[in-house]
């Protein structure tokens, strides 16, 4: 059996549905484990790269490539406020912990004191 490749998309098909099966797996895992919205936006990028095969007339590349960079974007987007939200998580932290401390030593203080 001959396998045929597309000009645009030059691997061929068994060879392309393996990577978006095992890329599939990982961020399902991945979302699993973060509950991150962009590994799904990742995931709906994925899986759509399989239209590339079934449809080869120009508008619909048009509209993939619309959809891919939308994915793009909002996957971007998200992964900066999950980011944002991340180290203004780790500085709330940072800040109690060092609250907890300076309370910590001045009981130490007043105990010594008295």
């Amino acid at each position: 059996m001959q396998h045929t490749h597309h000009l645009i998309f030059p691997l061929p098909m068994p060879l392309h549905i393996g990577f978006v099966v095992i890329s599939s797996i990982l961020l399902i895992f991945c979302y699993i484990k973060t509950k991150r919205r962009y590994d799904l936006y990742m995931l709906i990028g994925v899986l759509s790269t399989l239209l590339i095969d079934v449809m080869c007339e120009p508008p619909y590349f048009y509209i993939f490539a619309a959809e891919e960079i939308a994915l793009l974007v909002m996957t971007t987007v998200d992964m900066h406020k999950t980011a944002k939200e991340q180290e203004k998580k780790k500085a709330e932290a940072e800040k109690a912990e060092n609250d907890s401390t300076e309370t910590t030593e001045a009981d130490k203080n007043e105990d010594s004191a008295s």
